[in-house]
């Protein structure tokens, strides 16, 4: 065999797997029962909330209080340095504020 011939196969070959990954991909969806998992255990983890709490408890009630619990997170992950200085100093002219 040629090596041209060869560089054809090959390359039909890397397609055909290409195609078989695209499509396992776009299976794996996940479904609503999986996604309500992941959010009450990423709340578990993070706020500290107890399964009591979710028991009951839909999709869509999950799902409201797991955006702002993450956009929260998210919101002090991205502060500036000025926002984080200006709350150090609100907070230290509050201590200075407070009697003894």
């Amino acid at each position: 065999m040629k090596k041209k011939d060869q560089v054809k196969m090959d390359a039909e070959y890397i397609k055909k797997l290409q195609e078989e990954l695209n499509k396992e991909y776009e299976e794996k969806h996940q479904s609503e029962s999986e996604a309500r998992k992941n959010m009450i255990s990423y709340l578990k983890n993070t706020d500290g909330y107890k399964m009591e709490f979710f028991k009951g408890k839909t999709y869509d009630q999950i799902l409201l209080i797991f955006q702002a619990r993450f956009d929260a997170n998210l919101k002090f992950l991205f502060k500036t340095r000025e926002e984080m200085e200006k709350e150090d100093e609100e907070i230290i002219k509050s201590i200075n504020e407070t009697p003894t």
